[in-house]
């Protein structure tokens, strides 16, 4: 029984820790872009490099960090669980331990990370290149904190009901969907629900990334006030260079 209730709270707690993994990362690429568009260094770069390719590699090499830093929290869990209470001499309970090291759970963890950190990446490093300053940044955040904050309000809800309306509706939501399916573990989805959310997120990242790099090319070499949303709607019209 115990078991029991430790699974089905286990997918509330991944995603919990999920959306600080996706939010820290995310928001590390934001302040990157920032703070080298504002010292002039992003300049230095595009002189090398394409905006695309230097927008790329940006988003991939904050996305080696953030698997290095989860990779780091997944080894503290396990050695917490059974290394160091062995080592103490403590009695642990096996449920822990066998929550603790699910292969599904940790599996589904590492996917939805990516999903969902390449899906916000591409919002944050659009908007990090328009700022030159993080103060500018925060305000041009709030839309995507407000979506973010979705998915914490709606955890326990789905939680305790994994397959209701609520929870699948939510599912095909692109910029919830990483967080919804990892609630929803406790009582897996259907096959074919797992591959259509999967390709949705692929589709849904390819069109952030081919979004977020027309506007970054652009954005990352104007300075000032900050572009208004019309002008950036055009942005998103030019074609790719």
């Amino acid at each position: 029984a115990a078991e029991d209730f430790a699974r089905q709270l286990a997918p509330v707690a991944f995603v919990y820790v999920l959306w600080i993994a996706v939010f820290t990362v995310a928001q590390m690429l934001l302040a990157n872009t920032v703070e080298e568009k504002s010292n002039r260094t992003i300049e230095v770069l595009l002189s090398s490099v394409s905006a695309t390719d230097l927008m790329g590699g940006k988003i991939l090499g904050i996305a080696a960090t953030g698997l290095t830093m989860l990779g780091s929290w997944v080894l503290f869990v396990l050695a917490a669980v059974s290394i160091v209470p062995a080592w103490l001499g403590w009695e642990v309970p096996t449920w822990l331990g066998s929550v603790a090291r699910d292969p599904v759970y940790l599996g589904q963890f590492g996917l939805y990370f990516i999903l969902g950190y390449l899906f916000y990446a591409a919002l944050l490093v659009a908007l990090g290149s328009l700022c030159t300053s993080l103060k500018e940044a925060q305000n041009l955040m709030y839309p995507v904190l407000i979506v973010l904050i979705v998915p914490l309000l709606t955890m326990l809800p789905i939680g305790r009901d994994p397959s209701g309306t609520l929870a699948v509706v939510m599912t095909w939501i692109p910029p919830f969907t990483p967080f919804v399916m990892m609630n929803r573990a406790a009582l897996p989805p259907s096959l074919a629900e797992y591959v259509g959310t999967t390709l949705l997120m692929m589709v849904s990242i390819w069109m952030a990334f081919r979004g977020a790099g027309r506007v970054f090319q652009v954005g990352v070499l104007r300075y000032g006030k900050p572009p208004r949303i019309l002008e950036v709607l055009r942005w998103l019209r030019r074609p790719m260079v």
